[in-house]
């Protein structure tokens, strides 16, 4: 009797087990579903934009504030160089062909301020978090997380907290009018714009978990400071 009881659990715990693993991958496959779409849909904002990244020297008063210093003079510069760039992949040659002078203009802010900091800039691929940033428009921009080209300034030792936005289309400039972001949003077609100023969703949460295994995998660090 005790045998037949116990095998009878057994069994009802096997299938109980197998149901609970059924139920799992059934997740597991939806989640997996809704990340391979939410990758798919945000791709061509991954190909289409040209981001800024500046590392500041430190997380020290001072540096912080040189930091946005060397942010205003970039901003303005490279917009002036990408003006007339047809696409994300000219912008990013553009720029990679003017580091030497956006180094230069960079130390030249730095020097008017009594700061000898050396900088550095390299245009590279990177891992960014979810990022939203206010529109003249009143409109929340959100880019996805994912990896994009980036022109990456470092000053000093670069041990600070970061500040990066979007160099094409020319979404950095804090002064832009509203006229002028829409101009530069116009480079998106528009199931990219109806992507990057919607409501956060959640597959921007799929796609910032997504990011991080992969950059955790590629070895490199994910942007989010």
């Amino acid at each position: 009797m005790m045998k037949k009881l116990f095998s009878e659990h057994k069994i009802e715990i096997s299938r109980l087990l197998i149901e609970l693993g059924a139920v799992l991958t059934g997740i597991v496959v939806f989640l997996l579903t809704l990340t391979v779409g939410a990758y798919f849909q945000a791709a061509p904002v991954y190909q289409d934009t040209l981001r800024l990244h500046i590392r500041a020297a430190s997380d020290s008063a001072e540096d912080q504030v040189l930091k946005l210093m060397v942010r205003d003079r970039l901003t303005g510069l490279t917009a002036e160089l990408t003006e007339g760039a047809e696409n994300a992949e000219q912008a990013a040659e553009i720029v990679d062909s003017n580091l030497a002078l956006i180094c230069r203009e960079a130390e030249a802010v730095l020097a008017d301020n009594e700061c000898d900091a050396v900088v550095s800039a390299s245009v590279e691929q990177e891992f960014f978090n979810t990022r939203s940033y206010p529109t003249a428009g009143g409109e929340e921009l959100t880019m996805p997380a994912g990896e994009y080209t980036a022109l990456v300034v470092t000053i000093g030792e670069g041990m600070g907290h970061n500040w990066w936005c979007v160099l094409y289309p020319s979404l950095c400039l804090p002064a832009a009018t509203e006229q002028q972001q829409d101009d530069a949003l116009s480079v998106y077609s528009e199931s990219e714009q109806q992507l990057v100023l919607g409501e956060y969703r959640f597959g921007f949460w799929l796609l910032e978990a997504a990011a991080r295994v992969q950059a955790w995998l590629a070895g490199e660090e994910l942007h989010v400071r």
